[in-house]
């Protein structure tokens, strides 16, 4: 039982074509991964928290109420 040896053939990977889908792969890559960091940037960011410390929410809540000027 003799087994063909026949050569390696090159992969296509390392073609014209092959290196062309490479680079448009990878441009896409990371064409949305800086889409997913300017969303995040602009939109899910967290926002800056309210103070919850408990003297300032009872100085929030117990402050007396502003009285608005009839005149307005």
């Amino acid at each position: 039982m003799t087994e063909s040896h026949r050569p390696a053939e090159a992969s296509w990977f390392r073609s014209r074509g092959g290196r062309r889908f490479g680079f448009e792969f990878g441009a896409i890559v990371v064409l949305k991964l800086v889409a997913l960091v300017l969303i995040w940037f602009f939109c899910i960011r967290p926002q800056p928290r309210a103070d919850t410390q408990p003297a300032a929410v009872a100085d929030h809540l117990l402050a007396p109420a502003r009285e608005v000027p009839d005149d307005r």
